[in-house]
């Protein structure tokens, strides 16, 4: 066993003493490993290093490292751009009561969905999920005439009835599946000791939904915060622009100024990147349980 574990201690040698075909198998899942990291960290090594070279590096060599690495972008952004504060209040004011009523809102709808199996609610789920199958622009028309007619253009609570709206689909689709894999036991144990439907799901369905409800969140914070379609088209005054919005002015007719633009992008990602690290331990257990039952 010492020498077992002395082996694994040391890595490489452990590794030499495989077989050769375990050998080969070992050093091509590293391989395709560190090629999927290398494709998923490019994205985010581009943003940074854009963000902190001047517009004349930009031009020379667009991936070197520049000589002469500056923060001075990400000042230029907050101090120049009148839209960074407009931008971050907005997407705040709609990000976070959108993730909330989905959150409620599609927890119940799923519940009742998943424990009924009726001709009825079967259509009705059908029906919750065939939005997915709708394109944003077969119905951007139909949805800047309804917001107008009830005078929320260029409002936050329209902006989050419209993503609230196109989020309910998805969301339904994952978390039914989540629930259809929580034991039954457990709501007939409930029900014994004298608990209704409504107390049965808040007090032990609900809690045993935390890792689906934490990965719809995360998600459904990403699509809104990041929702450029239904904002340009809704959010038509300055006062009323979210973070993408807030982002236009960096690419102009005549010039497009990328190194400003980046630290925007740069600076614009941190919450979420913030959200995703402090939450990602219930988002693969969220994913997957949703995936296994449907």
């Amino acid at each position: 066993m010492k020498k077992e574990r002395t082996r694994k201690l040391l890595g490489l040698s452990y590794w030499l003493s495989l077989p050769p075909r375990h050998r080969f198998i070992s050093l091509a899942r590293v391989i395709v490993l560190l090629f999927i990291i290398t494709i998923v960290l490019v994205p985010f090594y581009i943003s940074f290093l854009y963000s902190i070279k001047s517009h004349s590096d930009i031009s020379l060599n667009r991936l070197a490292w520049p000589k002469h690495p500056t923060l001075e972008n990400y000042a230029r952004v907050i101090k120049e751009n009148k839209y960074v504060a407009i931008g971050f209040k907005n997407s705040i004011l709609t990000t976070i009561p959108t993730t909330l009523i989905l959150l409620f809102t599609t927890s119940m709808a799923s519940y009742v969905l998943a424990r009924n199996n009726t001709p009825f609610y079967k259509m009705m789920y059908t029906i919750f999920i065939s939005g997915i199958l709708v394109p944003f622009q077969c119905i951007m028309l139909p949805l800047y005439m309804n917001i107008y007619n009830l005078g929320l253009v260029s409002t936050n609570l329209g902006f989050i009835l419209a993503r609230s709206g196109f989020q309910v689909s998805i969301s339904v689709l994952s978390i039914t599946g989540f629930i259809k894999g929580i034991p039954r036991e457990l709501e007939q144990a409930a029900s014994i000791d004298g608990c209704g439907k409504i107390r049965t799901f808040w007090r032990i369905v609900f809690p045993l939904m935390t890792p689906i409800n934490v990965t719809q969140m995360v998600l459904n914070t990403l699509f809104v915060w990041n929702d450029y379609s239904t904002a340009v088209v809704l959010l038509r005054d300055d006062t009323s622009r979210t973070l993408p919005l807030a982002q236009i002015i960096y690419f102009g007719e005549n010039m497009t100024e990328l190194n400003l633009a980046f630290a925007f992008f740069t600076l614009a990602m941190i919450p979420i990147l913030i959200l995703y690290l402090s939450t990602q331990r219930y988002i693969v257990s969220g994913i997957m349980s949703g995936a296994v039952k449907g």
